[in-house]
């Protein structure tokens, strides 16, 4: 069964309410105690001033003495709230009001009041009917009852004379003209009226403390949840950069928010080929956060499936398109770079133009026409562009965060800024290239609000990669051998990620070639090298003999609409070859055979 919620009920409270209300009951003790020296002071300059009796200046220093005592408790104990320092404040407030009010008769109901008022900031329900009923007691015996300071105005006042004053005090029987009992149940009915305001005033701050404890503890919650998507944030963009001898990747990103929509990365596609990408995705926070993890992973994986950039970003964005009810959108640039030509090819969805750094040159924009960005229609065909890096060249890749910065007097950083940075850093290496657009940015904006998030990129070539040798392995061909040829070649397909129709396509059209090499190549067989490499989605085998010359690629292809009693023998074993593969090449180089067959995946 479910509980129903009693928004009146002060037992069970939040430890943080619990704690809210007691620094407040700590911080309205400290305000009893000044109006307390307050009202004791007016309290003892009035009896000094208008020649009271001694008794009268006694009863008046008796509240300066409790205020002392009550100013020492609450002292003592300013750093924890005991319950029952209100009551003895309240003890104290309500003997000074009664000196008060015989002191001066025409603040009877005010003076009762007040207190009443005061115990509202306690915010304790409980408290401030408590105080309300005992005001109204005391009202009854100062007001109805006849107690008064004319009898006791006197130089001397007996002990028989005090008794009298405090039994007629408490005589309730007794009657004067104001003792009626209309006036009672008037006073009554004021006191209860009041008493009502307080005990709700005090009910609705009350809740009013728990609903902030809520409201604490949950902004507390989604602080510490924002702390945490911070952390996988920094953990989710690439942090451990490469700095090789042949190049070197360095980024930094600062959010608006706790996260942003920003990211950047870099990754190996094979040993020969980085990926570098950096994307702005539209919005700040948690949303544009989860909306950039779930891009940066979807292009990590394609790209690593040695697909194009073009073709990345064409299945990225039919991807996010399906997966965008907040439509958002996705600005994104994606090179992958050969590190053994300096070959760069990339696409652009609709992102700003990266700045290229020609070696012994200044900087300038990577222009080529951006296309449509990712995330807001699916039938977008990206262009791939291609651009050589020479040794010694950089690539500045960044988002609109760094040159639509704002500075504290409204101006942007804009690009002529930024190539002026760059130009600067033009010698530099790649961290410093970023850490030099950092500084300038910071001292730009001058301590001014980000209204966007900014990322940098950098990337050095210093030196072309020499790609490590294929794997090669020689067969001497008969029926023993053949099939550990075969059993190797598949076993490289695998290695390299091919999936198994690749696989079994490979190895078919691979037994046709040595079952050809080994009937046309050599009269009583001969040796085969067999070599094998992956190029970006491209798994390339290669067979080497040094048989008799032959190219089986001007091999007629066999009537495949003729019966078999009627086409002309050979030929077919190549023509499956040829369906079967992407590409298949063939050349006759320093006395050797050599056929290469490729298969894209």
């Amino acid at each position: 069964m479910k509980k129903t919620k009693n928004h009146f009920t002060f037992r069970r409270l939040s430890q943080d309410a619990v704690k809210m209300l007691r620094e407040t009951e700590s911080r309205t003790n400290f305000i009893y105690t000044l109006v307390l020296i307050a009202v004791d002071i007016g309290v003892m300059l009035h009896a000094l001033f208008h020649g009271h009796s001694a008794f009268i200046r006694a009863l008046s220093n008796l509240p300066v003495f409790l205020v002392t005592a009550v100013i020492i408790v609450n002292i003592a104990q300013r750093k924890r709230t005991l319950p029952f320092i209100k009551y003895i404040n309240f003890a104290v407030m309500l003997i000074a009001v009664l000196v008060l009010c015989l002191e001066q008769d025409t603040l009877y109901i005010l003076s009762f009041v007040f207190p009443i008022f005061i115990s509202v900031f306690y915010f304790n329900p409980r408290y401030t009917i408590i105080t309300s009923a005992v005001s109204w007691v005391m009202l009854q015996i100062v007001l109805f009852n006849g107690i008064s300071l004319n009898a006791a105005k006197v130089d001397e006042l007996t002990y028989s004379d005090v008794s009298s004053l405090i039994s007629d005090a408490f005589d309730f029987s007794k009657t004067n003209e104001l003792s009626l009992w209309e006036y009672r149940i008037t006073s009554l009915i004021i006191i209860s009226v009041i008493m009502g305001v307080c005990v709700y005033m005090s009910f609705s701050g009350r809740r009013f403390y728990q609903k902030q404890a809520e409201l604490i503890r949950k902004n507390a919650s989604s602080q510490m949840e924002l702390n945490v998507a911070q952390k996988i944030q920094k953990g989710i963009l690439a942090g451990d950069f490469p700095d090789t001898k042949c190049c070197g990747v360095y980024a930094d990103m600062t959010p608006a928010d706790e996260v942003g929509g920003d990211f950047y990365d870099w990754f190996p596609v094979d040993e020969t080929h980085l990926a570098i990408a950096v994307g702005d995705v539209s919005g700040h926070g948690m949303p544009a956060a989860m909306f950039m993890a779930l891009t940066k992973t979807l292009i990590k994986v394609y790209a690593r499936g040695k697909f194009s950039p073009e073709k990345v970003l064409e299945r990225t964005n039919r991807y996010l398109v399906k997966s965008n009810p907040e439509k958002f959108f996705v600005t994104a640039w994606l090179g992958i770079l050969d590190l053994s030509t300096g070959s760069l090819a990339y696409a652009n969805a609709g992102h700003n133009y990266p700045v290229i750094i020609r070696c012994g040159s200044g900087p300038e924009f990577l222009k080529a026409k951006p296309n449509f960005v990712l995330g807001r229609k699916r039938l977008v065909k990206y262009m791939e562009h291609r651009v050589k890096l020479l040794p010694g060249d950089k690539l500045v890749l960044y988002t609109d965060g760094v040159t639509e910065a704002k500075s504290s007097d409204g101006s942007f950083f804009e690009d002529d800024r930024l190539l002026a940075v760059l130009d600067a850093a033009k010698n530099m290496n790649q961290i410093q290239i970023v850490n030099a657009v950092r500084e300038s940015l910071d001292e730009f904006e001058h301590g001014a609000e980000h209204y966007d998030d900014a990322t940098i990129l950098a990337l050095y070539y210093k030196a072309k990669h020499t790609p490590p040798a294929p794997e090669k392995k020689v067969f001497r061909l008969n029926k023993l051998t053949f099939d550990d040829a075969l059993d190797y070649i598949k076993g490289c397909c695998i290695k390299a990620g091919c999936d198994e129709m690749t696989v079994n396509s490979i190895v078919v059209s691979s037994s046709e070639i040595l079952a050809n090499i080994d009937s046309y190549a050599y009269e009583n067989g001969g040796d085969v090298e067999i070599s094998s490499k992956c190029r970006r989605r491209r798994m390339i085998v290669e067979f080497k003999d040094s048989g008799r010359a032959f190219n089986p690629l001007l091999v007629s292809e066999p009537a495949t609409t003729l019966n078999l009693s009627e086409r002309k023998p050979g030929g077919l074993g190549v023509f499956i070859v040829k369906k079967l593969m992407t590409d298949v090449s063939y050349e006759y180089r320093d006395g050797h055979n050599i056929l290469r067959i490729e298969k894209e995946f």
